[in-house]
């Protein structure tokens, strides 16, 4: 048993080792929003909420999921159809990574995939992944008999990179890979950038507006974890806050008292908290413990 718990302490030490953590070095540098200081008509429509709002049975998420989405695809196809630089290049009307986009987007509002820093950097990277191998490729006088190896390494690349800035969102990988394999997409070349931007604005922007009619998006702009404080007055606030509400809150989106529980045999944790394997593991040990 002993030594059972030796490889186990060392098979965890081993994996931590291996662990990349971005927001360790970015979240300090990010200021916490204050939507509190927003009027509240508009925090509203940015995901800010002082109570907590009501889970709604899957017929209402359906039926919103399902306007959202014809709204927010309509919306992105419109729009970019009437651009006239996108019209001089040929762009096509939508990318069609915006589809599954719009599925999690107005869907899956709670998943940390959906949220706006996932939706913006991951199809950046994108672009970025997706069009540098295209050009590489390109220069090879037979990277037509190539392309399918093209268009996987840059799916490859893109998802690893997600990983380690965490902003994993899964649609991306659908345009590094049209980047590369697609002859209409890669006619764009780096404007493809400017088209996945404008897209990716509206698709939010339409997200922002139907998602929290009846529910709550976003979660949190950049991460469900406290940012830093911004400015000496934002301190000073800050603490006034806390001492009326006499518990801590959510820095990046909203001032409603977090806990996290634990009972004998059941863990509860509150929307918006996310938690690694290994930190659940954890949890569920001292759960089993009382």
């Amino acid at each position: 048993m002993a030594e059972s718990s030796q490889e186990r302490s060392k098979s965890l030490s081993s994996i931590s080792s291996w662990h990349f953590d971005i927001d360790r070095f970015l979240n300090p540098l990010i200021p916490a929003p204050r939507w509190h200081l927003v009027p509240q008509p508009i925090a509203h429509f940015l995901g800010y909420r002082s109570t907590t709002p009501k889970p709604l049975g899957n017929v209402l998420v359906a039926f919103w999921s399902m306007v959202g989405a014809f709204c927010g695809v309509a919306l992105v196809a419109s729009v970019s159809k009437r651009v006239p630089s996108f019209e001089d290049r040929n762009a096509p009307a939508i990318i069609g990574s915006f589809g599954a986009a719009a599925v999690i987007e107005f869907c899956a509002v709670d998943s940390p995939f959906a949220q706006p820093r996932n939706a913006f950097f991951s199809q950046m990277i994108a672009c970025l992944v997706g069009v540098g191998i295209s050009k590489l490729f390109a220069l090879n006088p037979n990277a037509e008999m190539y392309t399918e190896l093209g268009g996987a390494l840059a799916c490859g690349v893109t998802t690893a990179v997600m990983v380690l800035t965490s902003t994993v969102h899964p649609p991306a990988g659908a345009t590094a890979l049209l980047a590369v394999t697609n002859s209409q997409t890669v006619g764009l070349g780096w404007f493809l950038f400017p088209v996945m931007i404008l897209g990716i604005t509206l698709m939010q922007s339409a997200a922002l507006v139907v998602n929290n009619i009846q529910r709550r998006y976003p979660l949190y702009w950049w991460t469900s974890q406290p940012l830093s404080r911004s400015r000496d007055g934002d301190v000073e606030s800050d603490h006034e806050k806390r001492a009326q509400i006499g518990s801590h809150y959510e820095d990046s989106l909203t001032d409603i008292p977090r806990r996290l529980v634990v009972e004998r045999s059941d863990v509860w944790v509150p929307d918006g908290v996310f938690l690694s394997t290994e930190e659940r593991q954890i949890l569920d040990k001292i759960s089993e413990r009382l």
